[in-house]
């Protein structure tokens, strides 16, 4: 058996698969008291058969209490709601441990009651750009024994075990770090020192809950800040504390780190080097965690350098990732994007947790059992009628389309086979409607496909292939080249061969007019993502919003005209290359972005925005924000900012904008009124997020009487 799915131990706990869901704030707790729906999203997770759910942050500061729907457990009261929480999760055959947290320098005044946040020095925190408060030496023997007291109430209300949060930037971390802790008392100085806050933390609480009690400690294997802890610092942390608690939980960086943690271009697996550094310096299990995959997570664990995996984003996607992985359907499983979009942004800006491929995050109560039948089990019902077309049409995989008085009165047609059109194909096919997918490309993806060339999108061409598959399984037969007018449509339905038509063939996308000559070309992002245009060495991208970004990232990283020829030379006549710079104009490439607006990337979450600005302008990218475009010429684009005319030159044009929703006729459009729908960009262009909910709730809330 594959090891990250034997049993493994934390303490006294016994795991049943070495599966962990990491932490995270939800935003869904009223007066920070577990809600139904906090625990129907655990109870979900657990069905799906992971080893173990790590839940919270919950608080353990009574006077600093966070206001944004945050868990909390300083105070006896919340204990009866949690202890439904741990006993739905014991009922599905899984463990679950209570994350204890205090902010620290993190706890912003607007959601703190107006209260200056606690740290181990006064000073300027850059995440929330709030002053601190110096803890005293009372207020610190306060805090411990609040860290302690929560534990007494998390084991009182089931939880197999507690964590202390110490990384991320928060208050234990603060301790920990001489970036931010400058004491010059016994909290502070050496790493020794430094330690002390969380070694005593760790005393107070087998002291209270005993030392059979399952106790871990999340930790940054690095700090990525400036004068923070190192792998270094952070191993030797890690021996000290080692000794006292049953396992460690291995991230990296804090919030306010400029280096990349949770964002798209971080790799797989980027930061496991520090779970198998802390490994090496404690003897006890370590999780690993940072953009895991179950295939990731797999390989690690074989090679030995964490004991268990850690998962977040990843497992909100698709709560029943590991049943997919245990059963052997790894490619039925819903690949999380890495954009944040829905989950840490919505956190960090004090809203609820959701997802962007996953609409039923938050709704798992009421939705979740409909909505998520398996792809084995859908395929199964449908298998004998995918026989039966198979011996009409000869075509293995593409089922013909039923004949009228076999089922004729649930027959769809889907126009696009984009992200809208699939997730509607295969929601709707799954609850027993017949789906056909008409599509002018020779392929599926849409938009969406060409966004997946950029470079760190490989999780979107993999989304695309996951829904494809849904649809497939699920019995949607897919015609491709297939262009749908008008009057084809109405035909069809006027001939009753369809009960009901969903439009979404994406977005119209028609450029400003800035009275360019016939001869001056503006490209779609598409159409150069696609790699149907090949760069030239000048290239302008007009527009702010992250499709702009995107293009950028994509043409600084592209191959252009006269790269082939260059390398050539490189290789065999190097005393040539400047030469041939000079005449065929072959010298590095000069990319400008042109943002009408005060800022670019707009469309980005807060989490991303700032990285991928950062990605591009190290590549070379040159950002022009708050200008008007005046025209353009044959080979150059004109431009006004600050009430100065300045001029780029161009060999290749960009539109980022333009888009607009889909327009039919009055006449059609009455006609059909009650039998065809639009979704997704058709209505309004926008991003994954729009298009998925949009299609999922349309073919979820389908009645017959829609039905011819």
């Amino acid at each position: 058996m594959k090891r990250i799915l034997t049993p493994c131990s934390i303490g006294t706990c016994t795991i049943k698969n070495r599966f962990v869901m990491t932490a995270a704030n939800l935003g869904w707790c009223e007066d920070g008291f577990v809600t139904k729906k906090v625990t129907a999203f655990y109870r979900e997770r657990a069905k799906g058969h992971v080893g173990l759910l790590i839940a919270g942050a919950a608080g353990v500061d009574p006077v600093r209490v966070n206001q944004t729907g945050m868990m909390q457990i300083y105070d006896d009261r919340f204990i009866g709601p949690m202890r439904e929480l741990t006993e739905a999760v014991h009922q599905e055959g899984s463990r679950i441990f209570l994350q204890l947290m205090h902010a620290g320098a993190y706890a912003r005044k607007e959601e703190h009651s107006g209260m200056t946040a606690a740290a181990p020095s006064s000073y300027l925190c850059p995440f929330t750009r709030e002053e601190t408060e110096e803890l005293t030496k009372e207020r610190i023997r306060e805090i411990i024994q609040w860290f302690a007291d929560g534990a007494l109430r998390a084991k009182k209300a089931g939880f197999d075990g507690v964590e202390l949060i110490g990384s991320a930037g928060y208050l234990i971390a603060e301790f920990l770090s001489g970036a931010t802790n400058r004491r010059t008392d016994t909290y502070g100085g050496a790493v020794e020192q430094r330690t002390r806050f969380l070694m005593e933390i760790i005393q107070a609480v087998r002291q209270t809950v005993g030392s059979d009690y399952p106790l871990m400690v999340r930790l940054s294997g690095a700090d990525f800040i400036p004068d923070g802890n190192g792998p270094g610092e952070a191993a030797k942390v890690a021996a000290l504390i080692g000794t006292q608690v049953d396992a460690i939980d291995v991230t990296g960086g804090w919030h306010e780190s400029q280096v990349p943690q949770i964002t798209y271009n971080v790799p797989e697996g980027m930061y496991l080097y520090l779970a198998k550094n802390i490994k090496q310096a404690a003897k006890v299990p370590v999780i690993g965690c940072n953009r895991l995959t179950a295939g990731k997570a797999e390989e690690v664990l074989e090679k030995g350098w964490a004991d268990m995996a850690g998962m977040l984003r990843e497992l909100i996607a698709d709560p029943y990732l590991v049943r997919k992985y245990e059963e052997g359907r790894a490619d039925a499983i819903r690949p999380c994007l890495a954009c944040n979009q829905e989950c840490l942004d919505a956190i960090f800006s004090g809203g609820g947790i959701g997802c962007v491929v996953n609409p039923l995050v938050g709704q798992e109560s009421c939705l979740q059992e409909e909505a998520e039948k398996d792809a084995h089990t859908a395929a199964a019902v449908r298998a004998s009628d995918r026989q039966e077309n198979r011996q009409e049409n000869g075509r293995p995989g593409t089922p013909a389309e039923k004949k009228p008085g076999n089922q004729a009165e649930k027959r769809i047609l889907v126009i696009g086979a984009g992200v809208s059109g699939m997730v509607y194909a295969a929601t709707a096919a799954k609850r027993g409607y017949a789906v056909t997918v008409w599509e002018k490309e020779t392929g599926y993806g849409g938009a969406a496909a060409a966004v997946a060339h950029v470079p760190y999108r490989k999780d979107i061409k993999k989304y695309l292939d996951y829904l494809f598959r849904q649809c497939v399984d699920a019995g949607v037969r897919f015609c491709w080249r297939k262009e749908a007018s008008e009057e084809i449509l109405a035909d069809l339905l006027d001939a009753g061969q369809y009960g009901r038509v969903i439009l979404a063939a994406g977005a119209d996308w028609e450029p400003p007019d800035y009275g360019q000559p016939k001869e001056v070309k503006i490209y779609r992002p598409e159409e150069v993502m696609r790699g149907e245009i090949l760069p030239g060495r000048k290239i302008v991208i007009i527009g702010s919003g992250y499709k702009a970004v995107q293009t950028a990232q994509y043409c600084a990283a592209a191959e252009k005209e006269g790269d082939q020829e260059r390398r050539f030379l490189e290789r065999y006549a190097p005393d040539q290359i400047t030469f041939a710079d000079n005449i065929m104009k072959w010298g590095d490439p000069e990319i400008t972005l042109l943002a009408p607006a005060k800022r670019a990337g707009g469309g980005f979450g807060k989490s991303t925005r700032w990285m991928m600005l950062k990605d591009i302008k190290k590549q070379g990218v040159t950002v022009e924000t708050g200008v008007q475009i005046l025209g353009l010429e044959k080979d150059r684009v004109l431009f006004r900012k600050d009430g100065e005319e300045k001029m780029v030159e161009a060999d290749l044009i960009v539109g980022a904008f333009g888009w607009k929703k889909k327009e039919f006729s009055p006449a059609f459009t009455k006609a059909f009124a009650d039998r065809v729908e639009t979704i997704g960009d058709a209505v309004q262009p926008g991003r994954i997020s729009e298009a998925v909910k949009q299609a999922f709730y349309a073919a979820m809330t389908l009645k017959e009487d829609n039905d011819v």
